[in-house]
């Protein structure tokens, strides 16, 4: 039965049911006390396209795991065994939090500032254990698996997001010196340099056959590194890999990722030359191509389901 008609037919069962109302209050108490973390993440999201596409692509993988993992869909809509775990789960992030910052606020700043990093953690745990419970609510106890997978993944993210700005320069940095270093095996005179002009931010150039090229923070290759990244945690969570396996995908993914980023600001400027009518419109392209070309890659190196295979939640 189609997902929508088993949800469906299970409100209809389930809807003159004191406990499913019950439980329902408890998610909508759930919302509204991660609210603030809700919002916070999607005005990021609206601000930063790179997070977005992220957010996009981890949906997405998150549709092929459904997919093609045979998840089941069984009793959906009640609190079963994994759910109330989750809850329980959640809940006890919330209240040791609570109780911490109490301690948080009478110790000396420097200290103070190094435990709110740890509270910050608590609360997306929190909140990802919340969202996992969601799923296992409304899905059943089958999608118990794809749940813990995704929001094990999705709280990597957040705590990932949190160090883009931090990230910036140090990628550019290295963007910058990659594509010069490969433009010179290609025969092309380069240099990576700082522009400072009064009043305005520094610039990072790269002269390329003495034409410049702005080294911006699109360039600095956060987006596809982070949903490289990312592709792999989901995958080493869905593949239940050991430690070292585990690491040594993300490894993978990230040495990707900036190969990629660096082969897509040399193919740019490469073309930039003769197509500058287009530069825009080439620019996105190119960038596209790259971004989805190693992703595609990552899922396919590191085992990503294509087909149906048997569920093993």
């Amino acid at each position: 039965m189609p997902i929508r008609e088993n949800l469906a037919l299970s409100l209809r069962e389930k809807c003159t049911n004191l406990d499913f109302w019950v439980h329902l209050l408890l998610f909508t108490c759930l919302s509204i006390a991660f609210w603030p973390l809700t919002k916070w993440f999607a005005q990021t999201a609206h601000e930063q396209s790179r997070i977005f596409h992220a957010l996009i692509v981890l949906g997405l993988a998150a549709v092929f795991l459904v997919r093609f993992g045979s998840v089941p869909i069984n009793d959906p809509l009640s609190l079963n065994r994994s759910a109330s775990r989750a809850i329980v789960f959640t809940f006890s992030l919330l209240l040791i939090h609570f109780c911490l910052g109490f301690v948080v606020e009478q110790l000396p700043s420097k200290v103070a500032g190094i435990t709110s990093l740890g509270l910050g953690a608590l609360t997306i745990a929190a909140y990802c254990s919340g969202i996992a419970a969601g799923i296992l609510f409304l899905f059943g106890e089958g999608t118990k698996r794809v749940a813990y997978t995704v929001c094990g993944t999705f709280g990597a993210f957040i705590m990932l997001s949190m160090f883009m700005d931090l990230a910036d320069w140090p990628l550019r940095t290295i963007a910058g010196q990659w594509s010069g270093n490969i433009l010179s095996l290609l025969g092309r005179s380069s240099e990576l340099g700082l522009l400072s002009q009064e009043g305005l931010p520094p610039k990072l150039i790269l002269i390329v056959n003495d034409y410049p090229f702005h080294v911006a923070s699109e360039c600095n290759g956060f987006g596809i590194i982070l949903t490289s990244l990312l592709i792999a945690v989901l995958l080493g969570l869905y593949h239940r890999l050991k430690v070292p396996k585990f690491l040594l995908n993300l490894i993978i993914s990230i040495f990707l990722g900036f190969a990629f980023n660096t082969l897509r600001i040399v193919i740019i400027v490469l073309l930039a030359p003769s197509m500058m009518s287009h530069y825009d419109l080439m620019h996105e392209i190119v960038g596209g191509i790259a971004f989805w070309g190693c992703l595609i890659l990552i899922w396919l190196l590191l085992k990503g389901p294509i087909d149906n295979e048997e569920s093993q939640t």
